[in-house]
């Protein structure tokens, strides 16, 4: 019963893990270390979806974007300030089409399904059910162990 239950803590944790995982490494990042210029620009083309912005560096409080739309007014759009609480900003688009996003420090650019599965392996209830659904079956089965309880016949 003791090693049903850590392979149960196992599996919750590693597939806490594989949603994590998905969702932080399947994003784009827009990288310039020394300014946007014509010639070390990264791009990211936004496709007209919503989109969520957060700084990897926060050097400078913020990083700053500068989103061209191919139709529609030009903006400049930031991440979080360094001490803001949210670790990302999100966007709609004000524009039809897409968009050419350029940004004065590097970035990390979400959408789509890697933006739903980032918002939900941060949401508390992920993060605190997963612990749960872990703790429990472990708690009951070393209180089984220890004989804590003692199950009558």
């Amino acid at each position: 019963m003791l090693y049903l239950a850590i392979g149960w803590v196992v599996l919750v944790v590693a597939g806490f893990g594989v949603l994590y995982g998905a969702a932080t490494l399947n994003a784009t990042t827009v990288h310039s270390d020394r300014g946007v210029t014509e010639d070390n620009a990264d791009e990211y083309r936004w496709s007209g979806e919503t989109i969520a912005l957060s700084d990897n560096l926060r050097k400078n409080g913020w990083a700053s974007c500068d989103v061209v739309p191919d139709s529609g007014e030009r903006r400049d759009i930031r991440s979080p300030r360094e001490d803001a609480t949210v670790s990302y900003r999100q966007y709609q688009p004000w524009f039809s089409g897409t968009a050419t996003v350029t940004c004065d420090e590097q970035v990390t650019i979400r959408s789509g399904a890697t933006l739903t599965m980032y918002r939900l392996a941060l949401s508390p209830l992920v993060r605190f059910g997963s612990a749960a659904i872990a703790a429990i079956p472990l708690v009951l089965a070393l209180i089984w162990y220890y004989g804590l309880v003692r199950i009558r016949n």
